[in-house]
């Protein structure tokens, strides 16, 4: 069982290696059935119960291949539900995440190097697949429905952050959505209120 888990999500992340390359040129937010990707450089917020999270994806590349793919990422966990990020018990980290190439055939064979695929924010772990994605579930956990919304928005600074904000729009893990690309200009039209 677990040989089949690993060969889905090989396969899954080689999709949305794909999928991620496509938005990263072109300034687009994608709104998947299980995962949110972000451009760089803008936050995308989690929620789950009453503990709030702001990932901000640093940079991105590739390595000797296009299936070495790295990461870096800033992240802000509130747990207290004020979702306020200038508490200073705001628990903050910078990582590195990477996927390596698969060496080798089926079962015979082996990653090129150590990997580093959880999104870490509090106690939150999700599952990355490439660039700015950001998915609804951890590693190893089958899709479904944990509980865990995603707001991409369009700022850059965790100053700018506001959870209770009525412009953002909270998406859950739905496996009836189509893949939906929205350039990040209009994640929310300028000018609506901000409440």
């Amino acid at each position: 069982m677990e040989k089949v888990i690993l060969i889905i999500l090989f396969s899954l992340a080689t999709w949305m290696q794909a999928q991620v390359a496509e938005v990263q040129a072109s300034d687009e937010v994608l709104i998947a059935a299980t995962a949110i990707v972000m451009p760089t450089g803008r936050i995308v917020l989690v929620r789950k119960g009453s503990g709030y999270c702001a990932i901000k994806f640093i940079e991105a590349w590739t390595g000797k291949t296009v299936e070495d793919r790295y990461a870096k990422y800033e992240s802000y966990y509130q747990g207290n539900g004020t979702g306020d990020f200038s508490n200073k018990d705001v628990q903050s980290r910078k990582d590195q995440l990477c996927a390596r190439r698969f060496i080798g055939f089926m079962r015979f064979g082996f990653r090129a190097g150590f990997e580093n695929l959880n999104v870490k924010c509090g106690s939150t772990r999700l599952l990355w697949a490439g660039k700015g994605s950001v998915h609804f579930c951890g590693l190893g956990q089958k899709d479904r429905d944990y509980g865990i919304e995603l707001a991409p928005t369009k700022w850059t600074d965790i100053s700018q952050v506001n959870v209770f904000d009525k412009r953002l729009q909270w998406y859950r893990y739905d496996e009836n959505r189509k893949d939906m690309y929205i350039p990040i200009d209009q994640v929310w039209k300028d000018g609506e209120d901000q409440k």
